[in-house]
């Protein structure tokens, strides 16, 4: 996603601090109906953080928001004990400065044991460098941020990482699951696995935590029945004519641009204008989720609804914006059709504004044309190609217009190397039967 004018969390070692930590939610187990045991007290403040730091000003030590004395050597921050006893961690620091400072050893043995809210810190912190690297969506990172909110919601931040047993992890799915359906319970799931599994992997538990057989996802069964009892998520042929309809040039074209090509609405919104090749009606797109490359023949219609489209944004008129320069689509402001705004709330917690105007025009067509079904937008059109083009048993020239990436035991996919021209245009001819049948086209597109 395109970000304009994306402010930038301010740069910090922790999210969680010991003053901000909610209690957790139960000190005893999750019954399964859902009552709540006796809440723990809030921790108490530190010492040295009580006395406004370090116990003098010439401490060599810095209190650390985790409740830690630390010191950076050699540029890496080093941990030697916690704020309430001064004397311990001088003493630890003492111990362990000469072979520090002269690299004889990479870091400290752990002498304190890793809590709940320094490994959410440090979790998030770790994501937080993949976002400003490109790795990761301002979304994405949201979301891992409120992974860690649950995390010590329930646990409380004060507890030490290696106390967690299966039993806590079992109440936890049980906390976890409340009021959401399958997928969702999934999702969470996988979130606080990953964060167990980055303290193990990064070394800040010396064993890891076993998951056991309460912890792990829902079966795929549950899945499919959650995912059945959410909807339709395609459309049908006559409900996509509808809509276009109704729809003006340049939804016209992104819609066409969605049905023939698998383009969903950020693949859209990013699209530059030299990826596609109207006069040899093809379009060669790396997809924006994967960076998987793909290529896609365009139908006659979706080159004659592009034109209009692009003829309709000329005539606008508007100044782009420079996240804009280079797209095939904008808006009538000249932003881009889909970008995010990466921020943070009033009590300092990390959030993202979408701004997808091509969901709001697909949804406000839909509604004209009276196809309106719960949970259905434009990325159904993606769903409705997958659909259609499966049935002609060439799901190796589906998946390439899709731009799935292909599973690590595939082992057809490590060795092909190119997907034929004829192939894609097989399914791709395929669906546009689907969409048109006998219908002449241009009577949708006329409007």
């Amino acid at each position: 996603m395109i970000a304009r004018n994306p402010s930038r969390l301010e740069k910090r070692d922790h999210y969680f601090t010991a003053a901000t930590l909610p209690p957790p939610v139960e000190a005893e187990k999750v019954a399964a109906d859902g009552n709540r045991a006796e809440k723990q007290a809030k921790p108490r403040r530190p010492r040295s953080r009580r006395l406004g730091g370090k116990p003098y000003p010439t401490f060599p030590l810095t209190p650390h928001p985790n409740g830690q004395f630390c010191k950076k050597i050699r540029g890496k921050t080093h941990y030697f004990g916690t704020v309430d006893d001064p004397d311990a961690a001088l003493s630890e620091y003492h111990r362990w400065c000469d072979a520090l400072h002269s690299g004889r050893v990479a870091r400290v043995t752990r002498t304190v044991e890793l809590t709940v809210a320094d490994l959410a810190n440090r979790y998030l912190n770790a994501k937080e460098r993949k976002r400003e690297n490109g790795q990761l969506t301002p979304g994405a990172f949201v979301e891992y941020h409120r992974h860690c909110e649950r995390f010590i919601e329930f646990f409380g931040g004060q507890r030490e990482v290696k106390t967690i047993t299966r039993d806590d992890l079992e109440d936890y799915r049980a906390f976890l699951g409340r009021g959401v359906n399958a997928t969702t319970l999934s999702n969470r799931i996988g979130g606080a696995r990953s964060i167990l599994k980055f303290a193990y992997e990064n070394e800040l538990i010396e064993t890891p935590v076993r998951f056991g057989e309460a912890f792990k996802r829902p079966e795929r069964r549950l899945l499919r029945r959650a995912k059945a009892q959410s909807g339709r998520s395609h459309f049908h042929a006559e409900e996509i004519r509808k809509i276009l309809a109704v729809a003006p040039p340049t939804l016209q074209a992104m819609i066409l641009m969605g049905i023939n090509c698998a383009h969903g609405n950020t693949d859209i919104g990013n699209l530059p204008a030299s990826c596609i090749d109207l006069e040899r009606g093809r379009v060669d797109y790396p997809r924006v989720k994967t960076g998987i490359d793909r290529r896609c023949p365009l139908w006659p219609e979706t080159i004659e609804a592009v034109r209009a489209g692009i003829a309709e944004i000329g005539r606008w008129k508007v100044a782009r914006d420079p996240a804009a320069k280079g797209l095939l689509f904008v808006t009538r402001n000249g932003l881009p059709c889909v970008r995010s705004e990466f921020g943070t709330t009033r009590d300092g917690r990390p959030k993202v504004v979408l701004h997808d105007s091509i969901k709001t025009a697909m949804q406000r067509a839909m509604k004209k044309a009276g196809v309106v079904l719960p949970g259905l937008g434009f990325y159904g059109l993606r769903s409705s190609f997958e659909t259609i083009g499966s049935e002609t048993g060439n799901q190796v020239a589906v998946d390439h217009i899709m731009g799935h990436a292909p599973l690590s035991s595939d082992m057809g996919a490590v060795y092909r190397k190119h997907v034929a021209d004829d192939a894609l245009l097989q399914v791709t001819a395929y669906v546009r039967k689907w969409l048109w049948g006998d219908r002449p086209p241009s009577r949708e597109l006329q409007g």
